[in-house]
């Protein structure tokens, strides 16, 4: 029976000659089967190699032997692999298979990718942080080098990517695919806490039918739990497989193999067997709904694992292993209606994952990374993130171009962290370098001692030198090789702090007491007390794990650290400074000198006599951290800023206008700083004369116009200077004895007519008796029954019955 692919042959050889090509079919069509031979066979590209990017190791060495066998050939002839660590080609490979990241580092070294015709992106829906960038790599070579290179996307499930605005002129090819029917059914567990014992028994349920079984779970761990509950309740004819990406390349090979007749396969796998694999003697697919995506958490620095829920387009992709063969089931262990709220797509990882590599890939190909044609852009806290760690570690310069060191950590693939850990050690010598690739190995791995007492990264060293054939010790190997080295046993794993410094001097430690650290990066992580490494004041955390939903973090591998390193290896970013303390009960300023790295305080000194510049920065630093109303100022410097606000508001003086609160802190340096060199306590600082500090701020002119459009002082008609009161609010009162008064006839006024005061009456005794901003009305009106109480309280002061036009007087009636 042939493929379904086959229906649109023609027409993909016709289109994928003159353009790129998109190509969506379901799974089981023959995408990754049919189309690679096709175009090897192809002669317009006879003397051109084709590559093929797949997003799993697995899936890269199965297509890759099922297309060599279908030449008759061993892989590394004309059909070729190549993944992280293995190389399957040979000279004549024509057709290679790979990895995406493998295909960022060759357009690198040749962006014309001279060599070859067509690249296909299959199960391009994924979204792989690398199969974005290199697609973005490759339509820049395409645009501007290589206009007779060729794109291949494939997948299930692309319209909904938005590909037509990168690829506006692609052909979009469909194909329907063989139908096998798949017959669902959902299944729901009782419980959140319960759902891995119950998938237990859907999975023996389905052993009971014809057709071996594929369990999706979220992760290795989940596989492993599994594994125990179903191990000693399988049939003696059911073979047992778990297939995840740290399982090695034997164990999942295994997994995709055909059985023995007679015998049934239970295969338990995460979404590495979602796409492009197909696993022989399946026809049952048990679906838990459930992933786990890494996630890059900015704050913490810390890229972690969390359960989610699939996207339908995930779920799609899962049940469609049922029916590659022939019809099969499709058990969903959730309610059937929860389909419809899933998202369709499964979220980009571009908007999950630490950027820093993907930017310095970009800096080295010579541009921006939001200036290369992606489907999605990282968030501007992302690329912040990212930029402040590549300049820390000198890959980018202070306007984000990549240095010669930069091009240097780009080259050898692997995170800028531990890249520029590597090289650092190579300047030291083979001792060092290998001690470096030994750690980079070992934080790109699982813990091989895992349930060690302790995790300091000095015991795995010792361990791996003794097991010298660990994939973890080969892959340090490799890292030498690369480097132009050869590896050396001489190693020290004392100094692992002093190398991993040059890797993460954000993870630096220092002890906070029973097991707590705190991070230069400014977060606090927990190590188990009973660690040995708990005795050192401070740390070298080279790994972080995230527990739980509340955020706790925890230490990963870590290394000792000593003063002595710390300060000779990450001096360069030690900041010293000062801190001060304003102490209300003895009314004083205490100081203090700080050396921080980060937010760690590594030294804390008391100032007892700071000199003059400390004793002006504490100042300010103090008053702009309590605000200006802290500051003890007297009634006259309080009414002369608001004078100043109440000129600004209804005056229009510009000049007056950034008399703010903020201007005035921001400006503290012209103003009052100075006059601080000397004060220490509350009481000298009590004693300066503000209102003249301030009004030194205006010159002359203005404040002769002040004074007289709002003048501090009316001369009211008995002779006395009575003060204006001005107050926040922008209201101003004349407060006067009602008797100095007298021969007002009308209300005074200030600022050119503008402002009528609130005249405040007095009694005799100042006390009191009437408010008013119409003193005729007043004089007219209401003194009449304010006279007849006065008389009879005052009978010595004087009571005209026309104040209006009596005579003012300070004096009781006898004394006039």
């Amino acid at each position: 029976m042939s493929l379904p692919v086959v229906s649109i042959k023609s027409q993909l050889l016709e289109e994928i000659g003159r353009r790129n090509v998109i190509l969506s079919a379901p799974p089981g069509a023959g995408k990754s089967t049919a189309i690679p031979l096709w175009l090897l066979a192809n002669p317009s590209f006879k003397d051109k190699k084709i590559l093929m990017l797949q997003p799993r190791r697995v899936a890269v060495r199965t297509i890759a032997g099922y297309l060599a066998s279908q030449l008759g050939e061993q892989v590394g002839q004309t059909v070729g692999y190549r993944v992280r660590g293995e190389n399957k080609t040979g000279q004549n490979t024509r057709l290679e298979i790979l990895t995406e990241g493998l295909l960022t580092r060759k357009l690198q070294q040749d962006p014309e990718l001279a060599d070859t015709a067509v690249v296909i992106f299959d199960e391009f829906h994924e979204r792989n942080l690398h199969s974005d960038f290199a697609l973005a790599l490759c339509l820049e070579s395409q645009s501007a080098l290589r206009e007779d290179l060729r794109l291949l996307l494939m997948s299930a499930t692309l319209d909904e990517l938005g590909l037509e605005r990168l690829l506006p002129d692609a052909a979009w090819l469909q194909c329907e695919g063989r139908s096998f029917p798949i017959d669902y059914s959902y299944h729901v567990p009782p419980s959140q806490q319960q759902w891995l014992p119950f998938m237990a028994t859907v999975i023996r349920q389905a052993l009971t039918q014809d057709g071996g079984v594929l369990a999706f779970l979220p992760g290795a761990g989940e596989i492993r739990k599994l594994a125990g509950l179903l191990s000693e309740q399988l049939d003696s004819k059911v073979q047992l497989h778990c297939l995840y990406g740290e399982l090695g390349k034997q164990a999942q090979m295994a997994a995709v193999e055909p059985l023995p007749v007679g015998m049934k396969k239970l295969v338990l796998a995460t979404n590495i067997a979602e796409t492009s694999l197909t696993i022989e003697d399946i026809s049952q697919v048990i679906d838990c709904g459930l992933e786990k995506v890494a996630r890059f958490e900015l704050n913490q620095g810390v890229t972690h694992l969390t359960s989610q829920r699939i996207s339908q387009a995930s779920a799609t992709q899962r049940a469609g292993r049922a029916g590659r063969v022939g019809p099969g089931r499709c058990y969903r262990l959730w309610g059937q209606d929860q389909l419809c709220r899933m998202a369709s797509q499964s979220q980009p990882q571009i908007l999950l994952a630490d950027i820093a590599p993907l930017m310095l890939e970009a800096a080295a190909w010579g541009t921006e990374l939001t200036a290369l044609p992606l489907l999605d852009y990282p968030t501007q806290a992302q690329l912040s993130q990212a930029r402040e760690l590549l300049v820390q570690l000198d890959a980018l310069d202070s306007d984000g171009r990549i240095t010669r060191h930069g091009k240097a950590l780009c080259q050898l693939g692997c995170h800028p962290r531990l890249a520029n850990m590597m090289l650092h050690a190579k300047q030291l010598g083979s001792a060092a370098l290998a001690l470096a690739c030994m750690l980079a190995a070992l934080l790109e791995s699982k813990d091989p001692l895992k349930a060690s007492h302790t995790l300091c990264i000095s015991e795995r060293i010792d361990w791996l030198l003794r097991h010298r054939q660990d994939p973890i010790m080969q892959l340090a190997v490799n890292w030498m090789r690369r480097l132009q080295r050869e590896f050396v046993d001489k190693v020290d794993s004392r100094d692992a702090a002093r190398l991993l410094i040059h890797a993460f001097p954000d993870r630096i430690a220092k002890s906070r007491g029973a097991g707590r650290y705190l991070l230069a990066r400014g977060i606090g992580i927990k190590l188990d007390e009973q660690d040995p490494l708990c005795d050192h004041d401070y740390l070298l955390v080279a790994d972080l794990i995230q527990t739980g939903a509340g955020g706790d973090i925890r230490a990963g591998l870590t290394a000792r650290l000593d003063w002595p390193v710390l300060e000779a290896e990450a001096g360069h970013w030690l900041t010293s400074s000062v801190s001060c303390d304003w102490h209300d009960d003895v009314g004083q300023i205490r100081a203090r000198k700080l050396l921080k790295l980060g937010s760690i305080v590594v030294r804390n000194e008391v100032m007892a006599n700071p000199d003059k510049a400390q004793l002006e920065q504490i100042w300010a630093s103090l008053i702009r951290e309590k605000g200006l109303t802290w500051l003890p100022l007297a009634d006259n410097a309080k009414q002369l800023l608001n004078r100043i606000h109440l000129a600004a508001k209804t005056l229009g003086q510009p000049e007056l206008s950034a008399w703010t609160d903020a201007a005035l802190l921001d400006s503290l340096a012209d103003w009052l700083i100075p006059y601080l060199a000397e004060v220490r306590t509350l009481k000298q600082l009590q004693a300066l004369d503000f209102a003249a500090l301030l009004r030194n701020r205006l010159d002359w002119n203005m404040q002769s116009w002040l004074d007289k459009a709002l003048p501090t002082h009316f001369v009211v008609p008995s002779g006395s200077r009575c003060a204006l009161e001005y107050s926040e609010d922008g209201q101003v009162t004349l407060s006067v004895r009602m008797q100095e008064m007298y021969g007002q006839a009308d209300t005074p006024t200030i600022a050119e007519g503008r402002i009528i005061p609130i005249i405040e009456l007095l009694s005799p005794a100042r006390r009191p008796l009437q408010k008013t901003r119409d003193l005729a009305g007043f004089w007219a009106g209401t003194y009449k029954d304010v006279q007849k109480e006065m008389k009879g309280r005052y009978p010595k002061h004087f009571w005209p019955d026309n104040p209006a036009s009596a005579q003012a007087t300070t004096r009781t009636k006898k004394a006039m």
